[in-house]
Order: C-alpha cells, then sequence, then structure tokens
C-alpha cells in the first residue's frame, strides 16, 4: 500500500498523539458548529432513522478497492456514526484480503486528516484484535469525537477491556463520557461502579444523559441508606435533580424505580446537616439540589413537599449564598453562587460585572447580568460590555461563520448581550452596529432583532447608514432580507430566536 496519503496538514492521529486539541477542521470557521462527538451523540440518542442506501453503497464499493483515497472520496457528507453497523457487517461478509482491510483500517485511522475517515479507521481496526493497535485506539480515543469508535474496537480483544476503558472514561468529559459510563455500568467491578456513581456520571454534555445510568449501577438508594460522606452525599443531590429533567431521549426520574426512596433518604441527610446547630458545612448547592427536586416532588409525590419546603426556608442559606458569591474561587462555584443569590433575592449584579471585568468573554455571565437588568442599571452594563469587548475585532465584516471554536468567545459573549437588547429599544448602539457587521450570522441576526425594537421614526442617522451599509454587503440571504424590511421601516417580522 502506499505510504503517506494526507496532503496539507499532519493526521488528526498525529495531532493528538502529540498533545494537540483541536481538529484541523477546528478554530472558528463556518462548517463546524459541533462540540466533539456531540453531532454522533445526537444522532445516536435523538434519530432513529436508517443508514442512507446510497452512501453505504458508495462507501462499500470503496472498501472493496482497499484504497484509503478511494475511501476518502467516498465518504463525502456521510455521518460514519449512522453507517458503520452495516458497513462492518458488509465487509465482515465480503471476500476480502483480511490484511488489506487491516492495513486500509489503520491507514485511515493514523494518517487521515478527515474525522469521518478516522472513524471508519477505528471501526475496520475493531475487526481485528485491538490488543495489536491498543497505543493507538487510547490516542485517538481521548478526544470526545472519537471516544465511541475507539470503545467498540478496544471491546474486540482478548483481554478484558474495563481497565482501558475506566482509564479512558477518566480523560474524556463530553459524549465520550456519556459512551463510556453507559457501558462500564454494566462491569462487574465494585471499583468502577462506586466512582460512576460519585464522579463519573458528570459530563460537559447534561448531567441528565447519565444521572439515570449512575443511580441504578451505583445503588444510590442503598448508599443513602447508610452514612454517606460529603462527596456522595454531593453526588445524590447532584443526579437526583438531574433525574427531574426529563426532557428529549433522557427518561429521568420514571427510570429509576427508586427515586422516591432515594430523594427521601437524600433530605433526611440534608435535615439532618442545616439544622439548628449548623455543624455541618451546608453547601450551597445543596439549595439547588432541592429547589429542583420541590417542583418536581411538588407534582409526583406531594408527601415530601414539606420537608424540601422546610430545607429551604431555614436561615442558612441566606447566609451561606453572599458569603459564596464573594468568595467563589472557580467558575462553577460562582454560576452555583449566583443562581442561588437569585432564587433568595440576593444582588448579583455587581459581583457580576467585577468578574466580567477579568473575563469579558463568559456568554454564561453576561446572560444573568442582562436577564436581570433594570433601568437603573442596565446603562452601566451597557457601558461596561462597551468597554471590554472588543467590537472593533468583531466588526470586522459579515461572513457565514458559525461562531464555533475558541476564538470566537468575544463574538458569542457579544450574542448574549444583543439578545436581551429588545427589552431595552434605544439603547446600546455600538453594541449592536458590532453585531451587524459581525462575522458570525447569529451576531447579526441580534443585532436585526435588538434594531427592530427601535422607534423607527427615530433612528439615529448612523444606525441608518450602518444599517444600509449592511445590507449592501450582507451574504445570506435570509439575513438580507431581514435587513431589507428593517432598512424599508417594516421591523423584524422573524418572531422566534434565529440562528
Amino acid at each position: 500500500m502506499a505510504g503517506k496519503w494526507w496532503k496539507v496538514s499532519p493526521s488528526i492521529y498525529q495531532r493528538l498523539r502529540d498533545g494537540g486539541a483541536e481538529l484541523p477542521d477546528e478554530g472558528g470557521g463556518s462548517e463546524v458548529v459541533w462540540a466533539p462527538g456531540a453531532r454522533d451523540g445526537v444522532l445516536i440518542y435523538h434519530w432513529n432513522g436508517q443508514a442512507d442506501e446510497e452512501e453505504l453503497r458508495r462507501l462499500s464499493v470503496a472498501i472493496d478497492t482497499l484504497k484509503p483515497a478511494a475511501v476518502r472520496k467516498a465518504i463525502g457528507e456521510a455521518r460514519i456514526v449512522s453507517l458503520v453497523d452495516a458497513l462492518l457487517a458488509d465487509v465482515s461478509s465480503a471476500n476480502l484480503d483480511h490484511d488489506g482491510v487491516y492495513e486500509l483500517g489503520y491507514a485511515l485511522a493514523t494518517e487521515s486528516d478527515e474525522r469521518e475517515a478516522v472513524k471508519l479507521g477505528i471501526a475496520l481496526l475493531g475487526l481485528f484484535d485491538a490488543g495489536n493497535h491498543r497505543d493507538e485506539l487510547m490516542t485517538l480515543g481521548r478526544h470526545d469525537e472519537f471516544t465511541l469508535f475507539a470503545m467498540i474496537a478496544l471491546r474486540n480483544t482478548d483481554d478484558d477491556p474495563t481497565a482501558d476503558l475506566w482509564a479512558l472514561a477518566r480523560q474524556v468529559h463530553g459524549w465520550g463520557r456519556i459512551h463510556l459510563v453507559e457501558h462500564l455500568a454494566q462491569a462487574s467491578d465494585p471499583a468502577v461502579r462506586e466512582w460512576i456513581v460519585r464522579q463519573g456520571f458528570r459530563n460537559d454534555v447534561a448531567t441528565a444523559y447519565l444521572a439515570g445510568t449512575a443511580a441504578g449501577a451505583g445503588d444510590l438508594a442503598g448508599r443513602l441508606a447508610g452514612t454517606p460522606d460529603d462527596e456522595l452525599l454531593e453526588a445524590a443531590g447532584q443526579i437526583l435533580a438531574a433525574l427531574t429533567d426529563e426532557v428529549g431521549p433522557v427518561v429521568g426520574m420514571p427510570g429509576y424505580p427508586e427515586g422516591r426512596r432515594a430523594a427521601e433518604l437524600y433530605l433526611g441527610h440534608i435535615e439532618a446537616r442545616t439544622g439548628d446547630d449548623r455543624s455541618a458545612p451546608g453547601e450551597l448547592r445543596h439549595f439547588l439540589y432541592v429547589h429542583a427536586l420541590r417542583d418536581y416532588v411538588a407534582e409526583h409525590w406531594p408527601e415530601l413537599l414539606p420537608r424540601c419546603a422546610g430545607i429551604l426556608a431555614r436561615p442558612i442559606w441566606a447566609e451561606l449564598a453572599p458569603a459564596a458569591l464573594a468568595g467563589a474561587d472557580d467558575d462553577a462555584a460562582f454560576r452555583h453562587a449566583v443562581q442561588a443569590c437569585e432564587l433568595l433575592g440576593v444582588p448579583t449584579a455587581g459581583a457580576l460585572r467585577d468578574r466580567l471585568r477579568v473575563d469579558p468573554y463568559d456568554g454564561a455571565h453576561w446572560y444573568a447580568l442582562m436577564r436581570q437588568a433594570t433601568p437603573q442599571d442596565v446603562d452601566e452594563t451597557l457601558t461596561l460590555a462597551s468597554e471590554v469587548l472588543p467590537l472593533a475585532e468583531i466588526a470586522s465584516g459579515p461572513g457565514q461563520d458559525s461562531g464555533a471554536g475558541p476564538t470566537r468567545r468575544p463574538h458569542r459573549a457579544l450574542d448574549m448581550v444583543l439578545q436581551r437588547l429588545t427589552d431595552w429599544p434605544g439603547r446600546g448602539w455600538p453594541l449592536i452596529a458590532a453585531g451587524l457587521a459581525s462575522p458570525v450570522v447569529r451576531n447579526r441576526n441580534m443585532a436585526i432583532r435588538a434594531l427592530s425594537a427601535w422607534d423607527h421614526a427615530t433612528l439615529p442617522a448612523d444606525a441608518r447608514t450602518a444599517a444600509a451599509a449592511a445590507l449592501r454587503a450582507e451574504p445570506d440571504p435570509e439575513v438580507r432580507e431581514r435587513l431589507a424590511r428593517l432598512h424599508e421601516g417594516g421591523g423584524d417580522a422573524q418572531s422566534t430566536v434565529p440562528r
């Protein structure tokens, strides 16, 4: 087989082996809009369709040639996750040279600079003993985009892959962890199950995806019947709160038969830890967990509602929340403190503005600040945004950019401000002007949406000039149509949040 066949950039495997984390097609362009592994995860959890027959036929023919370049060309826009089972069945039943299939898979997995080709290569390697290429699979599996495929391949080995899969699960935090934990929940090793219920359920996608898995595999109710330590009690609160989320494909509390028992035991422990003696730390996050449980039990287990209400009414929370807001040393703790303070009626605007002076690109903080803006402080917030956001850099000219990637954090931060400006017509023009000239499509849509809330008859001259210039330069047909309506004085007819 011919040697190296990538032309422009190092292979994905080389990048990951050398410590890189960004794939060749990432970095703020218009093509990649998904977090690593997200598109495959959504296809698995939310899509119940079947493989495209034409894509399947095209790829099967290309694999028969045993040529990486032919396979790469045949992949096109195909998503390997939706084809892989049928493809592997075809390959396994075909009369192909096994050595040739192995070399093809290895070349695709280790020499390609395209993610779908790498996935197909990993899948083909999974037809052989994974022990022969464990190092390569572990390297690729540490990136959430490829974890699912590496997991399946590693399971095809003469040895028990649990140790390798557990090692990978502790190194990934997105969709890769979701796939691995769901598999590891079947492991017989009690240490693995202990890790899942204490830590492994946490991920960067949504805790709800793994909450039920952790509760069942880790015997949450059984553990709460004993004397849980602080770590386990914290995990229990987070799991139970997540189980109240039953949106989409997540089963939620109905999928955990011992949910009511676990909730009652958890509430008992929190009651004891936040009692009048206040000898226990009274972790503020438990206030948020009990608050989430209260809304659920009110509908499903009303007999537990007085216990939730009693816990939430205790004065310890009003003491902990402001202290946590002032002393939070990481973003997660600060966000929890902001959320608790808002529920308790404790002002957070000053703390949020202080935080944004340190990290002006934190979109969640801008969203929280704009959501609670009042006529008395909105101008201070908008002035801060104009000062700390690089508006001149953002206004680099319209394009078809999705806003994904680390280089677009300023644009996403601006987006959080713009989407709330419909509540404040006549304010924030420098921010709207930057949004109109941003390469990120959503920035421009949000700027148009904000500007449409203004009284068109009293639009300042520079706003009219900027809108007219934006209309002439706009490359996106849908955005151009919205700009034309705005320019003609008809406002913005689109009622839904634009992309």
